[in-house]
């Protein structure tokens, strides 16, 4: 049980009723995972929504780095309802087991895919060093280009907000 009363489709006022119908058009029941709790403010909801929609269905990033991005940040964070929904995504996505493995242990993963490396490297240097040097840089716009680049980016904040939403708010997993 987390720290806020359970919402459902039912029990929504007027505001989140309209908002959660464009975000998730005929969903009925009850709503988890941290859009349980950016329901609270429905304009930040939809948001949110809007830019995770984007990221799974628009963006050009392929699915195998997008979800390598996302279990790095969740992972960085402890959040288990994100990384139990996205670990099968990954490996659905094409990354491999033993990447998982190592994100889930809290390691850096031996790669075999040089956009893998390149992709973990840049995100990594970027959260610890808070800017990217030349190399890395370098390397992660070759297999990205740069508006892969501002995307990962911005993956990279959105995640950290899910996990912390996750986090602050006790948010079940899903498991």
């Amino acid at each position: 049980m987390g720290r806020l009363a359970e919402i459902s489709t039912e029990v929504m006022n007027e505001d989140q009723k309209k908002i959660f119908a464009v975000v998730r058009p005929d969903y009925t029941g009850v709503v988890g995972g941290p859009a349980s709790a950016w329901l609270r403010s429905p304009d930040l909801y939809e948001r949110l929504g809007w830019m995770i929609g984007y990221m799974r269905h628009e963006s050009g990033i392929p699915p195998r780095l997008l979800e390598l991005v996302i279990l790095m940040t969740v992972g960085e964070w402890g959040s288990e309802y994100p990384w139990a929904r996205h670990e099968p995504l990954a490996r659905k996505g094409g990354l491999g087991d033993e990447v998982i493995s190592a994100l889930a242990d809290g390691k850096r993963p031996d790669f075999t895919n040089a956009d893998e490396e390149a992709v973990y490297n840049f995100c990594t240097e970027l959260k610890e060093r808070h800017s990217v040097g030349d190399a890395t840089y370098a390397a992660a716009l070759e297999h990205l280009g740069e508006q892969g680049l501002v995307e990962i980016i911005a993956v990279l904040g959105l995640y950290t907000t899910v996990s912390m939403t996750v986090n602050a708010f006790e948010i079940p997993d899903i498991g």
